[in-house]
């Protein structure tokens, strides 16, 4: 079957229809100028998806991270036996009693939906099926899942995302708890949460609430227990165990019923501060002087030294997962993924174009996603490119540098780029 063309002509919906109803075998390409997806189909039904910007098996550990079913240094530990035995990061997970086949299961489905997902938000992009007589997918792990039940979901989602992108103009923007005299209670399993009619004029009630107690759903009251006055909304769904979709929709409706708003004014310095450009120019032209590098590396080295990530204490092997406790732990590990993918991109960049960057905007979207350059607390990453090294520094909550958060490589121009240090388990790599 012959099937390509653009999505202004054959729209995503029409094309999930044809591949489910024929019971297709093979792999759909979709392509936008800031993302490329790929969708695996066995007999109709989804049983993989990948994108440019979001690789499943990369995500996979943050997903589980997100869940709370497992702790950074256990991925940590994870991630190193993947590279001496190169085997799938789920296979270990599940091979050391680390998680359980079922939570796999349902982390491997939930990144899945969320990229098949976020494809229907597209307006505008190429589309390629390429039909196969057997396509490879992780059978032990991967629950295949039907075109018609994404199709359904999708449809809700087409028509409800452009009533909630008119409250959640960007996912910059940072909400707040507002003061009220209403009790916010969660709804029980015989009640109804009070619901925004999307049927009806945007911000309307289904019905009016005259009581003294607001009913929210549990997926709003985690988002609104979430809403801190400083994280974004990226930070949010980060966070969040929701799917993207589901976290924008309780933002939207806590909105709605005036029960969080978005900060703005003096008081919203992390929003002031992302809406005004970072000079990276200015900065990449500045040299760092040596001794601000002597210094920031022993830092590191001290660091390194009294922290629980030190690769020194973390030789034993891999026990029952932990919960963690620590919002800021979470956001920090995701902290760590990032500078981890940006130094990544860095270095690919250096390989093809034989130079650094000038500044880490450079690096979208062909080898970043720009949601990447910011951290969970929307503090800009700082990047010092040198003719032979770069620095990439990130920050504490409070926007102070956190030696726990330094990349520094050391690359040679024209050449692929060479780490001057090994990774530290549960960090960024050492300054050298």
């Amino acid at each position: 079957m012959a099937l390509e063309g653009t999505l202004k002509d054959f729209s995503l919906a029409d094309i999930f229809q044809l591949i489910g109803l024929q019971r297709k075998t093979g792999v759909l390409t979709l392509r936008s100028k800031d993302d490329t997806v790929t969708v695996t189909f066995l007999d109709g039904k989804v049983v993989g998806a990948d994108s440019l910007s979001h690789r499943l098996e990369n995500r996979l550990g943050h997903v589980l991270l997100r869940s709370e079913l497992l702790t950074q240094d256990q991925l940590n530990r994870a991630l190193e036996i993947q590279k001496e035995t190169l085997q799938r990061l789920g296979f270990i997970l599940v091979h050391y009693g680390i998680i359980s086949i079922d939570s796999l299961k349902q982390a491997l489905q939930l990144q899945i939906l969320q990229i098949v997902f976020r494809l229907f938000r597209w307006k505008d992009g190429d589309y390629h099926f390429s039909q196969e007589t057997t396509i490879e997918y992780d059978r032990d792990y991967v629950v295949p899942v039907s075109a018609e039940s994404i199709l359904m979901e999708g449809a809700r989602m087409i028509d409800e995302w452009p009533i909630i992108e008119k409250r959640i103009r960007s996912y910059d923007m940072v909400f707040r708890k507002k003061m009220t005299d209403q009790e916010i209670v969660v709804a029980g399993a015989s009640e109804e949460a009070d619901e925004v009619d999307f049927d009806a004029a945007p911000g309307r009630r289904r019905k009016p609430v005259m009581t003294d107690k607001v009913r929210i759903s549990r997926d709003e009251k985690t988002i609104y227990d979430m809403v801190d006055g400083t994280t974004s909304v990226t930070g949010v769904m980060e966070l969040s165990k929701l799917p993207e979709f589901d976290t924008a929709k309780a933002l939207y409706e806590l909105l709605t019923r005036d029960l969080i708003e978005e900060v703005r004014g003096s008081g919203a310095a992390e929003v002031l501060a992302q809406m005004t450009p970072v000079d990276e120019d200015e900065v990449a032209e500045t040299p760092v002087p040596l001794p601000l590098v002597a210094v920031l590396a022993l830092l590191a080295l001290l660091s390194l030294a009294t922290s629980f990530r030190n690769p020194l204490n973390s030789l034993h092997p891999l026990g029952p997962a932990h919960r963690s406790s620590s919002v800021a732990e979470t956001r920090k590990a995701i902290s760590i993924e990032r500078i981890e993918q940006i130094g990544e991109s860095l270095e690919m960049y250096n390989v093809i174009n034989g130079r650094l960057p000038a500044r880490l905007q450079d690096l979208v979207p062909l080898y970043l996603s720009p949601s990447l350059l910011r951290d969970p607390w929307a503090h800009a990453y700082k990047y010092l490119p040198q003719p032979q090294r770069y620095l990439v520094i990130g920050f504490t909550a409070d926007e102070k540098p956190d030696t726990d958060l330094f990349l520094s490589h050391v690359i040679d121009a024209g050449a692929p780029a060479a780490a001057s240090s090994k990774p530290v388990t549960g960090g960024i790599q050492l300054i050298d």
